[in-house]
């Protein structure tokens, strides 16, 4: 009974310290309510299966003291299903490259009535009566649904997105604009709020100047054709392994699924061959591979049947850095909820992505690499293999990801294993192939200790052999035969 009291005093402290940390941060929300949006731009981007969303906001101070963030809000209808966020400071800011017009992003919380919160820090405070123009990147999975959810063969694969014909916020908008690309022409039906005007595949709503209170909320809905790869890696093995003796072997073992329309009735391989439907189909796609990589197989559940094509890059491309283009074409194509399975593998040179000072290791390479154009990967595991005896792991991530326990991998001539790092990502999209960087220890004097076991090995086979052939194994001694003789 004693126990029940302090586990429900537990729970009691825990939703309390929850509920006050929301208000904290709703509370700093609202003291930053001078900042004004003063005009705001979005772009949706429905040209894949994914939604990329382009924000470009124009903030104003009104107040009278310097703000150094702004809260960013995704609408409640989205905030499960945000696969990346991003901020940076528009081209046309004093900041030239890509680096320094980076902004932080820091995930607040998610409510379900205000949607979840990001704060995005400002390189320097934005002082009273000034503005500053940034956009936010967004993309969002699993927000075009396919409607009807079944087609035949011959069909084309409509779908359905949903969304809010205003930015959501929660400062006020002075000025506002949406703009919706859409992957085809073919459009059964959309929200029509004045001035809302359509041209081949784009969609523009506004600009609206009226509305100005926060958590404005219109419902867009949108229904057109769309026939683009609804292809989804719902389960990715990633391994990399590293060898001081000039090598890093990659190998990725990845389950692929259409999530599509499913495919109502049979499947008429002689239809398809006469190209009479299938437009939603995946028939092959094309994977990108590392300039320098070499030694390239692939191969699928029942062995290397299924067809590729690898480009092969001249000197002059493979200095300049181009990918290497690999075309798989599975055995059979890929309509609504068919799925297939399959492993590439390639290597790489260590000089590239390996670097040294003393015993120190620096090891700097993708984390996840490009699988197909507009990727969403649901489940990644990356297993980091290094050499044995390597001491003093770091791992430092490009972005948040889950550790799992290290592992011991064990292969030829190893004693104790090798240490392996384990990183688990989920709704991984192209947005996060960046690299990862990871320090250790290695002791260059053990790298001889493979050389050293084979020769001892042999030496010791040497031995015996020789002991074993000076043995006498016979019955008799040599002065019986003799006196036989």
């Amino acid at each position: 009974m004693y126990l029940l009291i302090i586990h429900r005093k537990m729970r009691f402290f825990l939703l309390a310290l929850v509920a006050s940390c929301f208000s904290a941060l709703l509370v700093s929300a609202e003291s930053s309510a001078d900042l004004v949006n003063a005009k705001v731009e979005r772009t949706i981007d429905l040209q894949s299966h994914l939604a990329q969303i382009t924000n470009v906001i124009t903030v104003e101070n009104t107040g009278s003291a310097p703000q150094k963030s702004y809260t960013f809000v995704v609408e409640p209808a989205h905030a499960k299903h945000v696969a990346f966020i991003g901020a940076q400071l528009t081209s046309d800011s004093k900041s030239g490259d890509a680096e320094s017009r980076r902004l932080l992003v820091t995930a607040l919380s998610q409510d379900s009535n205000k949607g979840a919160l990001y704060r995005v820090d400002f390189r320097g405070d934005l002082a009273a009566g000034k503005s500053l123009s940034f956009e936010v990147e967004l993309v969002l999975f699993n927000e075009q649904r396919a409607f009807p959810e079944e087609i035949a063969q011959n069909e084309r694969q409509l779908v359905l997105f949903k969304s809010n014909v205003y930015y959501y916020s929660l400062y006020q908008t002075k000025r506002q604009s949406t703009t919706l690309n859409l992957a085809s022409e073919k459009v059964e039906s959309y929200t029509q709020l004045k001035p809302t005007s359509k041209t081949d595949s784009t969609i523009v709503y506004g600009p609206y100047d009226s509305v100005k209170q926060p958590f404005e909320f219109s419902e867009l809905s949108v229904h057109f054709e769309n026939n683009s790869p609804f292809l989804v890696v719902t389960n990715l093995v990633r391994t990399i392994e590293v060898s001081h003796w000039g090598n890093i072997a990659v190998e990725e073992t990845i389950d692929m699924a259409h999530q599509g329309a499913r495919l109502k009735g049979a499947f008429s391989r002689f239809d398809y061959m006469r190209r009479i439907g299938g437009a939603a189909s995946v028939k092959s796609f094309n994977t990108r591979l590392p300039s320098t990589a070499a030694d390239v197989y692939y191969r699928d559940e029942i062995g290397n049947i299924s067809t590729s094509n690898l480009r092969t890059l001249s000197k002059s491309a493979r200095s300049a850095g181009e990918p290497i283009d690999f075309e798989i074409r599975p055995r059979y194509p890929l309509f609504g909820g068919w799925r297939t399975h399959y492993t590439v593998g390639y290597n790489l040179p260590v000089y590239q992505y390996l670097f040294t000072k003393g015993n120190d290791y620096l090891l700097q390479m993708r984390l996840l690499d490009h699988i197909y154009d507009d990727q969403l990967i649901e489940s990644a595991t990356i297993k980091i293999i290094l050499p044995e005896y390597s001491t003093n792991i770091e791992f430092l991530p490009p972005y948040s990801v889950d550790r799992s326990p290290n592992e011991i991998h064990y292969t030829y001539l190893d004693t104790v294993g090798r240490p392996v790092i384990v990183i688990k990502k989920r709704n991984a999209v192209e947005n996060h192939i960046q690299d990862f960087k990871l320090k250790y220890k290695f002791n260059k004097l053990m790298i001889l200790q493979e050389p050293l076991l084979i020769v001892a090995f042999f030496y010791l086979l040497f031995t015996v052999v020789i002991i074993a052939v000076r043995i006498d194994f016979s019955l008799t001694s040599k002065t019986e035969h003799v006196k036989k003789d």
